[in-house]
């Protein structure tokens, strides 16, 4: 009896002892482990760590966007239960621009999550054309375009300012290079009481030639100089049909807007299990660089937009975790995001720049006079190579821009991480054209009150008004405005030492 009881009690502590090692050698015992990487919106390279001196991420991307949007023109037509005009708006023609972009970027980790962070976006191809709208006739497109031309007491011409089956030349090459910098001021990798916070911080200089109004032609590419005003058509003919503006004997179409880019984020993630959303705020500035259309650095007087519009986002979404391996740092990743851009109003290349830039019309085509640069002895003419050409620039309204979009990133390996998304984007219908005449911020010279030119008070004319297409009844604005992109990457993170 003793020798079964002494047995028995050896069996029960080498099982009780098995079951402890099993139990101890199972990784779903104890708390659940996942990997400790941020969210890629605020994951920040870095350098000095322990088992990582140096580190740095190369990712190369291809981007394709399709944008698509109608083009209306204002029309004023009278309303008959009031004595004021009520503005109304025809089609006048479809726009298509599709861009393939190679994406290039490199960061590299200087210290405890800081790092530089450098973008190259090389344009493969960007592709721009303008259709009479769907459903209706070029000849009835063509009326819309109507510039007004007279000559004198004369009737008007048959002058339109473009025809409504205009193709852009193909451009490529680089716009914008980006330098900067991301801080992860909190990191949730290092306190898991606090969320990871990021700033990041980038310059956008350009560096590609400037981009110039032009058509394509059966005979070419035609950029006609700024300068250039295009000659009396006949009585009866078209814009087109009478003869032309200067142009070089080599046109260069350019790629660059020749601006200068400063760029702001701040966003904030939190890991809770196997969802990180996210928030925060972009904040985008452009300054034109002197050489550029916007006349930034030598404004004439009474010119009221000298820069591009100044943009503000709130981006939202969150990264969701199905599935991950933290012993071999192998992950599945879907992101979903948000975004709700503001454009402030501002001097930009709107979806006409081309086809009003390259313009045969002479009415958008004669040019402005400042205010203190009339020459004194007629007060009509301007002084000597003071005159304000029209150069495919126009002034556009306010505007918001909201999408989503989605993406998938497959990380195989720890330094290896594939990714493809989709965006969806659609912009609230705005005016295009939309150059005030007067500037109430400048006053014209006050032995002068006749440069006024019809502004009330003592404003001065801003010279790169054009009545035909910036005054009420002949205004552009762009609605049913859609943007699709898709996207496609390979990231890698290599371990230097």
């Amino acid at each position: 009896m003793r020798r079964n009881t002494a047995l028995f009690a050896a069996a029960l502590w080498t099982s009780a002892g098995v079951a402890s090692a099993q139990e101890a050698d199972t990784p779903s015992s104890g708390p659940l482990h996942l990997h400790s990487e941020t969210a890629r919106i605020v994951d920040v390279v870095d350098s000095f760590d322990a088992g990582s001196q140096f580190s740095l991420r190369l990712t190369a991307g291809y981007q394709f966007q399709r944008r698509d949007l109608r083009v209306q023109r204002e029309m004023r037509v009278s309303n008959p239960g009031t004595s004021l005009g009520v503005p109304q708006y025809g089609d006048v023609a479809d726009y298509t621009r599709s861009t393939h972009t190679l994406l290039v970027n490199a960061e590299v980790g200087l210290f405890h999550d800081l790092a530089f962070t450098f973008g190259l976006p090389l344009v493969l191809s960007d592709a721009r054309k303008l259709r009479p709208p769907s459903g209706g006739s070029v000849d009835n497109a063509r009326a819309a375009l109507a510039d007004g031309w007279t000559e004198g007491p004369g009737t008007p011409r048959a002058t339109y300012l473009f025809d409504p089956s205009f193709d852009s030349p193909e451009r490529s090459g680089i716009d914008q290079v980006s330098l900067g910098l991301q801080w992860s001021i909190f990191n949730q990798q290092r306190d898991r009481n606090r969320p990871t916070w990021t700033l990041s911080f980038q310059w956008r200089p350009p560096v590609g030639s400037l981009m110039r109004p032009c058509r394509q032609t059966a005979t070419g590419t035609f950029c006609p100089e700024a300068s250039s005003v295009p000659e009396t058509p006949a009585s009866g003919n078209t814009a087109p049909a009478a003869a032309a503006r200067s142009a070089p004997a080599n046109p260069d179409p350019g790629i660059s807007r020749g601006l200068h880019g400063v760029y702001f984020q701040t966003m904030v993630s939190r890991r809770l299990g196997y969802i990180e959303p996210y928030a925060g705020l972009d904040f985008l500035a452009e300054f034109p660089i002197r050489d550029s259309a916007f006349r930034y650095a030598n404004t004439p007087l009474g010119q009221l937009s000298n820069f591009p519009p100044i943009v503000g986002t709130l981006t939202a979404g969150m990264e969701i975790i199905p599935w991950e391996n933290r012993e071999t740092w192998q992950r599945l990743l879907i992101d979903l995001r948000f975004r709700g851009a503001y454009y402030s109003p501002g001097r930009d290349y709107s979806a006409l720049y081309d086809a009003l830039g390259s313009s045969l019309s002479r009415p958008l085509n004669l040019p402005g006079c400042p205010s203190n640069a009339r020459d004194p002895m007629t007060g009509v003419t301007c002084q000597a190579e003071r005159n304000v050409y029209f150069d495919g620039l126009t002034t556009t309204a306010s505007h918001v821009v909201l999408g989503g979009s989605a993406m998938v990133s497959v990380q195989p390996a720890k330094f290896l991480r594939f990714t493809l998304g989709a965006a969806f984007a659609w912009t609230s219908p705005h005016t295009i054209t939309n150059t005030d005449a007067c500037n109430p911020g400048q006053t014209v010279q006050t032995d002068h009150p006749e440069y006024r030119g019809g502004c009330q008070g003592n404003s001065s004319p801003d010279p790169t008004h054009r009545p035909v297409i910036d005054s009420a009844g002949g205004r552009f604005r762009s609605t049913n405005d859609i943007t699709w992109d898709f996207y496609a990457a390979i990231a890698l993170t290599p371990r230097i030492w």
